[in-house]
């Protein structure tokens, strides 16, 4: 679980809470995802563009949350209802102030890594970090794949984790910083609990 500083900032600063805020991302995917079946070059103008942020356009550094990863009707359905499941099954284990707080600091670091490096980074590491909190406090849960092969959600987090290793150590510039940047929130939430674990394990 979260370590326990969360639980004292929360008792200062919970009303920064969002509330629904798991629908109101899922809800905000879907509709630009339709919108991107009429007008495709609809999410240009959401993309996280260090270029376009620093000359007004600030919204940017949210917005890119808001572009789903499929565009096609049925895999933008299947989409918007897996992110839906997993962001509500952590805001329903977490609360809606460190759901929030979660996603704000992954949407920060991955903001402030595009403005330092000048490139124009998405937003596929920063949900892939949703799925492994998801994963942490759901290990055993099972998902179906390609709706017929049930496989633990601890092993595909292992495959995440591989990848994400891969994308840091061999990956160019762009990947290996969004990756490293959108992992950012996972490390602040669960990295005292592996330092422990790891601890533990050394002695």
């Amino acid at each position: 679980m979260p370590p326990r500083w969360l639980d004292r900032l929360e008792k200062r600063l919970g009303f920064l809470a969002v509330p629904g805020l798991a629908a109101l991302l899922a809800g905000m995917n879907a509709c630009v995802g339709l919108l991107t079946l009429f007008k495709p070059e609809f999410p240009d103008r959401l993309l996280l563009d260090p270029a376009a942020i620093l000359s007004g356009e600030v919204w940017r550094a949210v917005t890119f949350l808001c572009i789903p990863t499929q565009t096609s009707p049925l895999w933008l359905a299947v989409w918007v209802i897996l992110i839906y499941s997993i962001m509500r099954a952590l805001e329903k284990a977490w609360g809606e102030f460190q759901f929030t707080l979660y996603l704000l600091a992954g949407a920060l670091a991955t903001a402030a890594a595009a403005l330092a490096s000048g490139l124009c980074l998405g937003s596929g590491p920063l949900q892939l970090s949703l799925f492994l909190a998801f994963a942490r406090l759901n290990g055993e849960m099972q998902l179906l794949i390609f709706f017929v092969l049930p496989v633990k959600v601890r092993w595909l987090a292992l495959l995440a984790w591989l990848w994400a290793a891969w994308a840091i150590l061999f990956a160019g510039g762009a990947a290996r910083i969004a990756v490293a940047a959108g992992l950012a929130n996972y490390a602040l939430f669960f990295g005292p609990e592996h330092w422990n674990s790891w601890r533990s394990w050394r002695r």
